[in-house]
């Protein structure tokens, strides 16, 4: 085998690689959408599961502790919206 055909396999070589790489970040690319689609999906179940527990359902405990800590985080927000409130009044 000559260096000729040593720098042609070297080039085919290169070139499936980089097509190995483009497919790789493609389907990297799909993964980030899909983890994103996840996610979402996730926030949809937490919302549900918290509306129904304002609603008065009955959770499973794990759930149930989740709801009860995410009242207490909003009405820590709303606290925060009243002390802008009154930073705004008195200013």
């Amino acid at each position: 085998m000559g260096w000729l055909d040593k720098v042609k396999q070297g080039m085919e070589r290169a070139a499936e690689e980089a097509g190995d790489m483009a497919a790789v970040g493609k389907l990297k690319l799909e993964i980030r959408a899909l983890n994103g689609k996840m996610e979402q999906a996730l926030e949809a179940i937490g919302a549900k599961a918290y509306d129904l527990s304002e609603a008065g359902t009955e959770l499973p405990p794990e759930v149930a502790a989740l709801c009860r800590e995410a009242d207490k985080i909003a009405d820590n927000i709303k606290g925060k919206e009243k002390e802008i409130e009154k930073v705004k009044a008195e200013a």
